[in-house]
């Protein structure tokens, strides 16, 4: 839960318009949206006992559409790739996952990192559940981690790199497919320096 928090507070940060289920932010209800025009007209006519009510006799009628075309013979098909490469990230992930960045950096501030056990407990202790710190090969002797913070369709992660006065942090964009595991993702060489 302290997760879900946290990245529900870290998103709303960076997309302050959006709407939180505090106050009169709230999603509108669909009847005060434009072109609401009431409840669906029931698929059924006068004198028609409505689908999953029983009828007189007691059993409940399994509507057949006759007009409905026959389903398309299905065909196996060929099982696609999965994607590895790192993917663009929008405006509000970028945000994201740069605040991400800033948390972490300053977590580990002044600190010299020499092993991938020191760097998950202080993950785990930031609200990072330990299911989304993945260890990754060491990097000129120094450990390497990288947190998976894809949530509900957001492509943000994050690569923690150990150094001797703290880490270096690098936000990237992982397919959201969850057959698609954040240690699995290739890297694009970075022109820009990282997150200190």
């Amino acid at each position: 839960m302290r997760f879900l928090e946290l990245i529900n507070r870290i998103t709303l940060g960076c997309a302050p318009d959006a709407p939180s289920d505090k106050g009169d932010d709230a999603a509108p209800k669909p009847e005060d949206l434009p072109g609401w025009e009431g409840a669906p007209t029931p698929g059924y006519g006068p004198g028609e006992t409505p689908p999953g009510v029983p009828n007189a006799e007691g059993d409940i009628p399994v509507p057949l559409p006759s007009d409905a075309p026959a389903p398309p013979e299905s065909t196996p098909s060929p099982a696609k790739p999965k994607s590895l490469e790192e993917v663009p990230l929008t405006d509000i992930e970028r945000c994201s996952g740069s605040e991400h960045a800033k948390r972490v950096s300053e977590a580990f501030k002044d600190t010299k990192t020499t092993s991938y056990q020191a760097m998950h407990t202080t993950l785990t202790g930031l609200d990072y559940p330990a299911s989304r710190i993945h260890q990754m090969p060491n990097r000129a002797d120094a450990p390497r981690a990288r947190l998976d913070l894809r949530f509900m369709g957001s492509h943000v992660a994050l690569e923690v790199t150990g150094t001797s006065s703290g880490v270096i942090v690098e936000v990237f964009g992982a397919p959201e497919s969850e057959d698609v595991k954040v240690t699995d993702v290739r890297r694009k060489p970075r022109l820009d320096a990282p997150t200190p």
